[in-house]
């Protein structure tokens, strides 16, 4: 039967997508082929793989799909497994519940083949979401077991809820309702708590132990993922939510229409209410719930979505729970049908009874051909694919294509572009395990609307190509952007078009500036500003200058920072006049309080200092601090140095006496503020820097570079805490570029060779997970021999 609901399904030709999330989940099969890797190039410029995501579908779609060469196969052949498990894991469950072999046979089909469940695999997409609701009858049969069994029950009740908590853990919420209406009836077949207690607690490890690889990391690790409140914002909890209408009669592809299955189980657990009262009151009370769940902005009771718990499932997918509810009062039906009403009239309704079943069956499978043309298979579009041919064509490396507009035009074939081209997207399909999701989203938008953070965003993110699609409305201001910003078109084929720009790069420096206090002098450039110290002493490295004017901070022990910033190559330009250090002693050189009255007696061997204005403020002596101590003088006042230079470690301070940043304002003097502003324009100005890319790999990038001075760049790859960089072997700090999202790092000037590698810490849960799985299968197999000896 599973072979004929699928017939088209498993034709040639890819899943059918109809702007579902199919081709998202075909990626991850076709990347898991090639082995497992816990951080992937292919999406949004580099992607914590499976990270956020349960993987026992796609490990079963890899499987399969190495078995027959093809990730597509792969896919539909697991769909196809997915019915069988689900008719056998109701069946198990039927029989668990005590229904006899006939009725829970056929409602066993019933629940496979519902329609509702076929519409999460087409046009849905949603494939490890399909698994999983085969799966389902599984979960509460381990809780059955954990309430009704021995300690041997108890070990296969862990085994069974790590399966689908491996496979759709937000399944574990939803079907947490079951279990709770079913409470009632379990307690009357269990009528001491101590037994159940200790099951949950064996079973609880034994689900964590063989799931801790996933679930462990996926739980220290979710504030890194982008999860929204999706109930809590508007326009999502309605598109999310279903009307009333779709549930109850069929309305289209995308109708959320549960069938017959529904009513017939309604039905079922109404008959059924005198004989067994507690189970049909539970299917009921599911049902209803349910459904009042599923409607959420539609339904009367909107805030019941938005309570703790209940938040974390769009309202649609409640529906998942209302056929599993309705297939247990489809058998309640049958059962009643098959069991007890010819036991009225023996002779003349045994057979009758058996064909009203059948008829039964019938009636709730015939809701199958609404769902038919929704799973036929589908070709790639033919002009998108040329593009792609393009792309795939290009030899080179670190760089990415960018798809503008697609994830509207074509839906999640976006995602699958990647196994196709063999090159990295700056895209992907599921934006909340994305590290730089905020920058990627923001950029989306100013494509459109912020050239300026679009030019710097494309450069940082490494894009080369730019497809666009034409059918899109706003995709001729689009092309006119990037034109604008350097991009030309190269290739079109259809309605598609490849734009591209040569000012891609992998390693991008930075002139980031930072003044803390005020700078007073106009500096040509932008620059970020601070009034303590303290605030961005952990970031100083990002800076290629540091400018502290008039500044302050909390703790003296910030001078720390600022001491291992210069060390490593930084620039720091020092006004302690109005500070906290106006006499102090940094870096070996003593500040000291002056004043000042007319020419002020300076001396140079660098600059003319005839051309500085006197020293007066309001016709009184100009109150600033100079130096004294080890430092090279290059305008001094007597025995006081008024702006000197310091090498220390790496780097280079500049120390600036006689307050000249305001001097040169309040005087109006150009020739001072020229002066000044020569010093800085050669730290302010980008490094210069070229690499050569010797590796770029899944969690491993390789580079040899030279810099003329130390400096911070941007490394075209998402930040995310278990990267670690090496420079010539030694390890150097990694930082977050808070604008875009990717990895900072402060390399030092020369020849060099720079790599980084993704160390995951949770590598060795593998083990764990493995051993305990093999412990416990071990264990039931051989009990079951022994008992059987």
């Amino acid at each position: 039967m599973a072979f004929l609901t699928l017939k088209g399904f498993l034709g040639s030709g890819y899943p059918p997508s109809w702007g579902g999330d199919a081709y998202g989940h075909l990626f991850k099969i076709w990347k898991l082929m090639g082995g497992y890797h816990p951080w992937i190039e292919d999406w949004y410029g580099g992607y914590p793989f499976l990270r956020f995501y349960p993987p026992l579908a796609y490990y079963l779609g890899a499987l399969l799909g190495v078995l027959t060469h093809s990730a597509t196969w792969g896919y539909k052949l697991s769909a196809l497994l997915s019915l069988i498990i689900g008719a056998l894991s109701m069946r198990f469950l039927l029989r668990e519940l005590g229904f006899s072999d006939l009725p829970s046979y056929l409602a066993s089909l019933a629940y496979a083949f519902a329609p509702y469940h076929l519409r999460i695999l087409s046009p849905e997409g949603n494939f490890p979401r399909f698994v999983a609701i085969n799966l389902a009858p599984l979960l509460v049969l381990g809780f059955i077991y954990i309430f009704r069994g021995d300690r041997r029950k108890a070990l296969t009740a862990g085994v069974l809820i790590s399966l689908v908590l491996l496979t759709h853990h937000t399944l574990a919420v939803s079907f947490g309702l079951v279990l709770l209406f079913l409470l009632p009836y379990l307690r009357e077949t269990k009528r001491e708590w101590r037994t159940p207690i200790q099951n949950l607690f064996i079973a609880g490890i034994v689900a964590f132990l063989i799931s801790a690889f996933w679930v462990l990391p996926f739980i220290l690790e979710k504030g890194n993922a982008h999860f929204l409140k999706e109930n809590a914002i508007d326009y999502l909890f309605k598109f999310q939510s279903a009307r009333l209408g779709e549930i109850l009669l069929p309305t289209g592809p995308w109708s959320f229409y549960q069938g017959a299955l529904m009513y017939l189980g309604i039905f079922g657990a109404l008959m059924t209410i005198k004989r067994k009262k507690t189970l049909s009151i539970a299917v009921l009370a599911g049902v209803f719930t349910s459904l009042l769940l599923s409607l959420g902005y539609y339904g009367p009771t909107p805030w019941l979505n938005r309570l703790p718990i209940l938040d974390l499932i769009p309202p649609y997918r409640w529906l998942g729970t209302v056929e599993f509810l309705a297939a247990i009062g489809f058998a309640m039906l049958l059962e009643f049908v098959l069991n007890y009403a010819p036991k009225i009239h023996p002779d003349k309704f045994r057979k009758v009874a058996l064909i009203i079943s059948l008829v039964l069956l019938l009636l709730s499978l015939s809701d199958l051909r609404f769902r038919v043309d929704s799973l036929n298979p589908e070709e790639f579009p033919g002009n998108y694919m040329g593009v792609l041919n393009y792309i795939g064509n290009d030899n080179g490396t670190g760089w990415r294509y960018y798809q503008w507009g697609l994830g509207i035009t074509q839906g999640s074939r976006v995602a699958f572009t990647p196994a196709l081209t063999k090159k990295p997207a700056l895209d992907g399909w599921y934006r909340q395990g994305d590290p730089a999701y905020p920058g990627h989203s923001y950029l989306n938008y100013a494509v459109l609307n912020d050239l300026n953070f679009a030019r710097k965003a494309l450069r940082a993110y490494s894009v080369k190509y730019i497809l666009l699609d034409s059918s899109f409305k706003d995709t001729p201001r689009v092309e006119e952007n990037l034109k604008s910003i350097g991009f030309r078109e190269i290739y079109s084929v259809g309605n598609f078009k490849l734009y591209s720009w040569d000012n891609h790069s992998l390693l991008t420096p930075e002139a980031g500036v930072l003044v803390v206090g005020n700078w007073p002098l106009d500096t040509g450039v932008e620059y970020e500003r601070g009034k303590f110290v303290d605030d961005h002493a952990d970031s100083l490295g990002r800076y290629s200058l540091v400018i502290l004017n008039n500044y302050v901070y909390r703790d003296p022990l910030v001078w720390r920072k600022l001491e291992d910033y210069v060390r490593d190559g930084g620039i720091l330009v020092v006004n302690t006049f109005g500070s906290p250090d106006a006499e102090a002693t940094r870096f070996g050189v003593r500040s000291t309080i002056v004043k000042v009255f007319g020419k002020a007696n300076l001396s140079s061997g660098v600059y003319n200092v005839s051309r500085f204005s006197n020293f007066t403020y309001e016709g009184k002596p100009w109150t600033a601090t100079a130096y004294t101590g080890n430092l090279t003088p290059l305008i001094r006042m007597g025995n006081l140095t008024v702006l000197g230079v310091k090498e220390y470690g790496k780097g280079r301070i500049y120390f600036v006496g006689l307050n000249l940043p305001y001097h040169a304002v309040y005087s109006r003097n150009d020739y001072e503020a020229r002066l000044l502003n020569e010093i800085l324009s050669r730290y302010i100005a980008p490094p210069k820097i070229e690499y050569r890319i010797v590796e770029v790999s899944d969690g491993e990038i390789v580079m040899k570079y030279t810099a003329d001075r130390s400096t911070a760049v941007i490394l075209s790859e998402n930040y995310y805490p278990h990267w670690r960089a090496y420079v010539d072997g030694k390890g150097i700090k990694i930082s977050r570029n808070e604008q875009f999202g990717l990895i900072e790092l402060q390399l030092p000037a020369g020849e060099h060779e720079v790599e980084l590698k993704f160390e995951d810490p949770y590598s060795p849960l593998g083990y764990l997970s493995l051993i305990s799985l093999v412990a416990v299968l071990g264990f039931l197999a051989w009990d079951r021999v022994r008992r059987k000896g």
